[in-house]
């Protein structure tokens, strides 16, 4: 039936985000997302909820994918960022590359933002969290204004 959910997947609830708006460029951002998303939906279980909120505080916004999967160990939460690494599961869990993270990492990173990973709500699963730059007031049009050329047109 339409707008039911599929069989094994979570309803979802959609809020709308307002201002302010990280200030990055959204299809590498995008990217970003699409591989943290990538990642929570291999590792979490079958019908569990993969969350993302949004939250600014001062100079930033932080978007947290969250999902209650195994999660991942406290001394890996920095080498999981690094290229080609992946966390040993021995629960038969299928493998990545090691690329993902990586890339997010470095996406975040051209955008002067940081990216870490802390267990989910409740010590349940893998949250990862991207600080990004906030878009000062008068750019956070969602509008590209152009260039200035001074000539009054």
């Amino acid at each position: 039936m339409a707008g039911e959910p599929s069989a094994g997947r979570s309803r979802s609830r959609r809020d709308e985000v307002t201002s302010p708006r990280p200030d990055v460029d959204p299809v590498l951002i995008g990217q970003a997302v699409i591989n943290v998303l990538e990642n929570a939906a291999k590792y979490a279980p079958p019908g569990t909820p993969v969350r993302i909120a949004a939250a600014a505080s001062g100079a930033v916004v932080t978007l947290t994918i969250s999902d209650l999967g195994p999660g991942i160990p406290p001394e890996d939460s920095e080498r999981v960022f690094d290229l080609f690494y992946r966390v040993r599961q021995g629960d038969g869990q299928p493998a990545g590359t090691g690329l993902g993270l990586a890339i997010v990492r470095g996406l975040v990173e051209a955008h002067g933002g940081a990216v870490r990973a802390r267990p989910g709500e409740g010590g349940r699963g893998t949250a990862i969290e991207l600080v990004l730059p906030a878009a000062r007031p008068e750019t956070d049009t969602g509008v590209d204004s152009g260039t200035d050329t001074g000539d009054g047109a």
